[in-house]
């Protein structure tokens, strides 16, 4: 896929390189010199301009590309940029971060689909803290999805599954046994070594 990233710091940088790996074409595109240069190892097209440059973008190729990560460190920057690429140039997947957490109203207003690197940074330190083992993301609906997996006390086996509650607004959506997800139902007992699956909207 033709990506470009918007910001060339730790995460852009770190970013690119990840999907350099899976051999995707990659664009980074910042305004600061010395972020371009420090990437020179990067195996992909750097371009030193303004973002929110309608010519820079263009020569970054945003008129035939698949996917925009705007990762900068200024929010305003990453908003404007996502908003361009999505209005203007009909981009169809755009990805946003969130640098300071609480811009993230505004994010969801604009209906960008954002991540913050804060929000998850703590949520991970809860949920290893919490004792939570294993998690995954998928988008649905438009949603962002984060499935936890948590093992259960021994002291509930034989308890119905249906019975369980959690305090933390996590739904409980079934019990992960034998590496396969049994979703939730009256009659499903809970065995030691089970491990329940929650999901919350991020």
């Amino acid at each position: 896929m033709q990506i470009i990233i918007i910001g060339c710091g730790k995460v852009g940088s770190s970013l690119a390189a990840s999907l350099i790996q899976l051999d995707h074409d990659v664009v980074v595109v910042d305004s600061d010199p010395s972020l371009i240069q420090a990437a020179d190892d990067l195996d992909c097209i750097k371009i030193t301009g303004v973002p929110i440059d309608r010519d820079v973008l263009r020569q970054a190729g945003i008129e035939t590309a698949d996917i925009v990560c705007a990762v900068t460190q200024n929010d305003n920057i990453n908003i404007m940029t996502s908003q361009i690429a999505k209005e203007l140039f009909n981009v169809s997947r755009i990805y946003t971060r969130v640098f300071n957490p609480s811009s993230r109203s505004v994010f969801n207003e604009l209906g960008l689909d954002s991540i913050c690197s804060t929000e998850l940074t703590v949520q991970a330190f809860m949920r290893a803290i919490q004792g939570e083992s294993h998690e995954e993301r998928h988008s649905l609906y438009g949603s962002r999805m984060l499935y936890t997996r948590t093992t259960v006390d021994p002291k509930l086996a034989g308890e119905d599954v249906t019975n369980l509650d959690t305090d933390t607004g996590k739904h409980i959506i079934g019990i992960f046994r034998h590496n396969r997800l049994i979703l939730a139902a009256h009659g499903l007992k809970i065995q030691v070594g089970d491990q329940i699956v929650q999901t919350e909207i991020e």
